[in-house]
């Protein structure tokens, strides 16, 4: 008789962006994490799952949700399933915790075995002892049939290694468990074989991400952000134009050009005048492909003018730490990539020679 499960990680978090270390504390699905579990949704369509259990925190339930999509399939969330505890840890930054408190950390991530938490949190071991019988009792209740565990990275990690007979020294062996990668164990009862058939699997992400993107003019003046972080982690700080993912909500491009200046500027006050004729493309690394799902961003550019003064900017989020309005003549020397002024020298700067005339207003904000 055999048994088959699958398992996953929830989709991509807000922390996770922003670096921050969340066992048992939450945080949202970002728009990304809500499509890579769409993603899963679709790969597993026709794969006819008895059951779905979860982690009962909320970025797994959720990740949950989004892969049942319509289909009539019990969801169970379990607090046996949740993430390792971290203790005082919940809620840092990986980067502050490699300087306040850089032994533990380092063991936590290389020496497993060595670790000993913060108040509050656990061991790895005390974590198997959680999650190890769960994962044995639903085994127990599903024999001959097909379920989906939704969890986390380390308990995905431990419930691995416990299926390969990993000593704990090995548990960060690769691969990484990226958000919503699949794995998918096959135990046969009648030959006391366990087979792993998949393990961390990313196929189901989709190739090319929408965005949007603004050159921001006021006057002679070009807006330029400075990014410090993005959907696929920390960077050393990079000046770029203001772009964003498109999201579901958004009614248009142009409100969706909008809404992302207004998050990453705080202010709102903003008239979209045109959209460029082309948009702005370029191939993520292979690394970063794994880790968020595109292969590329193609990201739709539009001129923007902005109305405000400055006094209303606002930087929240961690992903931008300074705006510069940049001189029209400075602004290729400022960008930090190559195809970014590219894109500018070919697109934007050779139109302002005859100025940019409005087509279309699409917003006009009171300012």
């Amino acid at each position: 008789m055999k048994t088959t499960l699958y398992l996953t990680r929830h989709g991509e978090t807000e922390w996770n962006v922003e670096g921050r270390l969340q066992g048992h504390r939450d945080s949202a699905l970002t728009q990304l994490g809500k499509q890579q579990a769409e993603w899963l949704g679709a790969k597993l369509e026709k794969v006819p799952i008895d059951a779905i259990y979860c982690s009962s925190s909320k970025r797994a339930s959720d990740t949950a949700d989004r892969i049942r999509g319509t289909r009539n399939i019990l969801l169970i969330p379990m607090d046996s399933l949740k993430e390792i505890h971290l203790g005082g840890w919940e809620g840092q930054k990986r980067i502050d915790l490699d300087r306040t408190d850089s032994a533990r950390h380092f063991a936590f991530w290389n020496k497993p075995h060595t670790y000993v938490p913060l108040t509050g949190g656990e061991t790895f071991v005390q974590l198997s002892e959680r999650i190890i019988p769960a994962l044995t009792e639903l085994i127990a209740a599903h024999q001959g049939g097909t379920i989906l565990i939704v969890t986390h990275a380390v308990a995905l990690k431990m419930m691995m290694a416990y299926f390969r007979g990993d000593p704990l020294e090995k548990l960060w062996q690769p691969p990484f468990i990226h958000p919503t990668a699949l794995s998918k164990v096959v135990l046969d009862s009648d030959r006391g074989d366990t087979a792993i058939e998949m393990l961390g699997d990313t196929s189901h992400y989709r190739a090319v991400r929408k965005a949007v993107g603004a050159v921001v003019f006021q006057g002679n003046k070009v807006m330029l952000v400075h990014k410090v972080a993005s959907s696929y982690g920390k960077m050393d700080g990079v000046w770029d134009f203001p772009k964003g993912g498109i999201e579901d909500s958004d009614s248009s491009l142009e409100q969706a050009v909008l809404r992302e200046l207004q998050e990453e500027t705080g202010s709102d006050c903003f008239r979209v005048v045109q959209r460029l004729p082309e948009p702005f493309t370029f191939t993520f690394g292979e690394e970063i492909c794994a880790k968020i799902g595109y292969e590329r961003q193609e990201t739709i550019m539009f001129i923007v003018e902005y109305l405000g003064n400055g006094d209303d900017w606002k930087l929240t989020g961690g992903e931008i730490d300074n705006i510069a309005m940049v001189d029209l003549a400075d602004v290729e020397s400022r960008l930090s990539h190559k195809e970014t002024r590219d894109y500018f020298r070919k697109y934007v700067k050779a139109s302002t020679s005859n100025s940019v005339q409005p087509n279309q207003v699409e917003v006009r904000p009171e300012c």
